[in-house]
């Protein structure tokens, strides 16, 4: 299957910026580009490109906005290489999950790629990750988040999200790391309806498999109430959990009493910060992987059980951002929407850890 011509740009002269990318495109075979936003270098093998979306942009970090890609029409992995003049030369797989594999892939001219599909739509799948990856990479430089060159159906029934392979390391220097994700939640927002205080994303994306709403409340309370513990019972479908979770509601006035005295703004959240999607990459601490929104800045820490933060971690980021009162209590709230999670992927021991946090919801509220 082809690229549609419409989606054909000849290239000769001027600097196009492709959307999620960040990718500078010069005519020039085999060029070797210094992009405009980052510090890294990336090779353009040909003069023709299939750009399959347009965005220019300009600045640093914090300062381009956000936007709702064009979709692109359907084509293969193999096709989009072809249309934008890489030709591979070795493919690696990487293995997966239950719902996205993973291969690397390298060209000819040294370029590497790495590549998750899914046998979903791009639109389920894939979109929010890249928009994702993208409003991370607005909001600090203290970050090394991964390019990101399309995401797209196949035509076949499955997509498909293509990056830049990165050369990851551990987890690094923690104060830095911590100090990197405090900036990512004191920047402003570049979403217009969370700079308006609205909770949200600009499209529904995934936790794990698990379809994730996003749709914009300006209460953040009804919205984590709704949006993220409401959607996981919904999808358990398990009567003792509802029964506890409607007694807290009750005894906390529907979660309001739980935030009483602190002000909750909208912070752009990776949203599955655990030790898998954490690393180093040329210096930096370095995230992928999110299941980003904008939503209160202690929710990033609901998957804490699964991280691994450590004392040098917490002091960098305290440096930032202090402790509100009741952060054990709110903490609680934020890692059940995390186990109910994984019990309706995984089933098993989840529903138990899942009850005990509800429990404890009550017993302390």
């Amino acid at each position: 299957m082809g690229v549609p011509k419409k989606f054909i740009f000849v290239l000769s002269g001027p600097i196009v910026v492709s959307a999620f990318s960040n990718l500078a495109l010069f005519s020039g075979s085999q060029s070797s580009l210094k992009l405009p936003f980052r510090s890294s270098t990336v090779a353009v093998c040909s003069n023709e490109l299939a750009v399959d979306i347009i965005l220019l942009r300009s600045g640093s970090p914090g300062q381009a906005n956000m936007a709702l890609p064009t979709k692109p029409t359907p084509c293969s992995v193999e096709d989009w290489f072809k249309a934008n003049g890489f030709k591979i030369s070795k493919s690696s797989h990487l293995g997966g999950s239950g719902w996205a594999t993973q291969t690397r892939f390298k060209s000819e001219c040294g370029q590497e790629f790495f590549v998750k599909t899914a046998r979903q739509s791009a639109e389920k799948m894939f979109a929010g990750e890249a928009l994702g990856l993208q409003a991370i990479y607005e909001s600090t430089d203290a970050l090394r988040i991964p390019k990101v060159f399309t995401c797209n159906d196949d035509g076949v029934g499955g997509s498909y999200i293509i990056m830049e392979h990165l050369s990851l390391g551990g987890s690094g220097n923690q104060t830095a790391l911590g100090r990197a994700v405090a900036r990512m939640h004191l920047a402003e927002p570049a979403a217009e309806e969370a700079k308006q205080g609205k909770f949200g994303f600009a499209v529904d994306n995934t936790i794990g498999g698990t379809h994730q709403p996003n749709r914009w409340d300006d209460d953040w309370v009804r919205f984590f109430r709704e949006q993220r513990i409401g959607h996981q019972l919904k999808l358990a479908e398990n009567a003792e959990c509802d029964r506890i979770w409607t007694k807290v509601l009750e005894k906390t006035d529907g979660l309001k009493q739980l935030f009483v005295g602190i002000e909750v703004r909208p912070s752009i959240l990776h949203g599955d910060l655990w030790s898998g999607n954490i690393a180093t990459a040329e210096g930096r601490p370095c995230i992928f992987d999110p299941a980003c929104y904008y939503g209160h800045h202690e929710a990033e820490w609901g998957m804490s059980w699964c991280a691994g933060f450590g004392t040098s971690f917490w002091a960098g980021y305290r440096e930032l951002i202090p402790k509100d009162p009741g952060f054990e209590r709110r903490s609680v709230l934020y890692e059940l929407y995390h186990q109910l999670n994984h019990y309706n992927m995984f089933g098993g021991g989840y529903l138990g850890a899942s009850l005990q946090l509800l429990s404890k919801l009550l017993r302390d509220s």
